[in-house]
């Protein structure tokens, strides 16, 4: 009877150090699942700046190349608008002073 309390005290003892193992266990889990979650998370807002980024990318590239092909026609149209005004002013300066009529 002795050696059977011996035995099952051990067993006993034995039990409650692998029940506090595995709680040990499954907190560590639980922190390390935590730490994945978070990674994933930052994963994914890294993957999202990433998309937002080419999109801005592209848009830019889009202005850019639309800027090259229509500069020259613009530049020229403004240059011609420049002349027009520069001469309206002439023509409106000269009718001020009694010059033309």
């Amino acid at each position: 009877q002795a050696q059977y309390e011996k035995e099952d005290a051990a067993m006993k003892a034995t039990l409650d150090e692998q029940l506090a193992l595995k709680l040990a266990k499954e907190k560590e889990l639980n922190e390390v699942n935590g730490q994945v979650q978070d990674k994933q998370e930052f994963k994914d807002a890294k993957e999202a700046d990433l998309g937002a980024e080419s999109k801005l990318e592209k848009s830019i590239e889009t202005d850019c190349k639309w800027v090259e092909t229509h500069f020259e026609s613009r530049r020229d149209k403004r240059k011609a608008e420049m002349d027009g005004l520069t001469q309206a002013k002439s023509y409106l300066a000269g009718v001020e002073a009694g010059d033309e009529i």
